[in-house]
């Protein structure tokens, strides 16, 4: 049977404001650190459980959420007696093994799993003795950020469930027959999330949107800027990293307010962009990073436009003649439209007139093969 722990609530968050290295490096405006909100619960088990741990979402209204931080502190202590059941003494080498499995819909379509063991401890037994070992112990910490389109399950009212999984083994090296037996598994599990964001009052307002797209070779950066401000420049920024950004170069305002920028790379790593916005009063903000991995196959994709809109149909072209699922959400997470076509490359939608300016996500599924994408759009009337 399942525990399922909830956080009320009626508890307090920690409210803190980050200072550990992931997060020296800010992605918000003026140089200003992400604030986080973690919540967290602790349990204690004997070595095999099965629980649903519930935490509540990140509320859109307090900022712009950059990444869910998911953590697990796993103490485990532990004592076995091992029987050599030959009739000769002889050595035996014997490991710990514990898995942690971790999944939810939020996750999906990927998961948490981890192995972790301790190293072999080999033991001299004498014929038709046993030895009793421990108490011993494992400690780990198991670490995962979701900064990618997942971001959307973990936002808006209500609450993120995550099953959690646990197994406590031996592995034995020896001469058989042997037999092991726990006397005592005790473990101490910490699980907890914290959100990574830009509080209201630190974001750069002044970008509609910004995107990275790898084609090849080639990435494409795009922005578009809401409001023309002369003598205002835009650095475009690198990262191999994600927290230490280098200038690739630097372009002045026009008076359009649309910007693109085509960078040529040789990469197969992971690539992170932002850009930093700098007025003439020497004022800086920063967009959020957008992350690239380049392929050597480009993956067809769905494709939304335009990712500006102002009025009339949404298009939505998908990279295969079959039968689509069509969701549109709103930036709280609010499913505000649902459409269902049939085999069809291209969909038409034509948004409701009352939606207020603002981000939204387009989700499409594939309904013969479930494969899902999410896509942002803009409202701008």
């Amino acid at each position: 049977m399942k525990t399922v722990l909830k956080l009320l609530q009626g508890l307090l968050p920690v409210l803190l404001i980050a200072a550990s290295p992931d997060t020296v490096f800010s992605q918000c405006a003026n140089g200003a650190p992400a604030s986080t909100i973690t919540y967290d619960t602790t349990v204690i088990g004997s070595g095999n459980s099965s629980r649903t741990f519930s935490f509540p979402k990140f509320n859109p209204a307090i900022g712009t959420l950059l990444s869910a931080d998911l953590q697990s502190v796993v103490g485990l202590e532990y004592s076995y007696d091992l029987e050599n059941q030959t009739s000769q003494n002889k050595i035996f080498k014997t490991k710990i093994v514990r898995t942690d499995d971790i999944y939810s819909t939020a996750l999906d379509p990927g998961a948490v799993n981890a192995v972790n063991q301790t190293p072999q401890v080999p033991s001299l037994i004498a014929a038709h003795q046993q030895l009793h070992y421990g108490p011993a112990r494992m400690n780990y910490t198991l670490s995962n950020s979701v900064t990618d389109a997942r971001l959307i399950n973990f936002m808006g009212a209500g609450a993120v469930d995550f099953d959690y999984e646990t197994g406590t083994s031996a592995a034995v090296q020896g001469p058989l027959p042997w037999q092991l037996n726990f006397t005592s598994v005790l473990d101490t599990t910490k699980f907890s999330i914290t959100y990574r964001y830009c509080a209201t009052n630190l974001l750069s307002a002044d970008l509609l949107f910004f995107s990275a797209t790898a084609v090849k070779e080639k990435v494409l950066l795009t922005w578009r800027q809401a409001v023309i401000e002369h003598n205002r420049t835009y650095a475009v920024q690198m990262s191999s990293d994600g927290q230490h950004f280098n200038d690739i170069a630097s372009i002045t305002e026009n008076n359009s307010g649309a910007y693109t920028f085509t960078y040529m790379h040789n990469s197969a790593k992971k690539m992170y962009f932002r850009i930093e916005q700098r007025n003439i009063s020497g004022e800086i903000k920063y967009s959020n990073t957008r992350t690239v991995e380049p392929s050597a196959t480009v993956k067809p994709t769905v494709r939304v436009y335009p990712s500006l809109y102002t009025g009339g149909n949404l298009t939505v072209n998908f990279p295969a003649k079959a039968s689509w699922q069509i969701n549109i959400y709103s930036a709280e997470g609010r499913r505000l439209l649902e459409a269902r076509e049939k085999d069809v490359y291209t969909a038409q939608l034509l948004l409701p007139s009352y939606l207020p300016n603002g981000f939204y996500t387009v989700e499409t599924i594939n309904a013969s093969t479930q494969e899902r994408q999410l896509t942002r759009f803009v409202v701008q009337r």
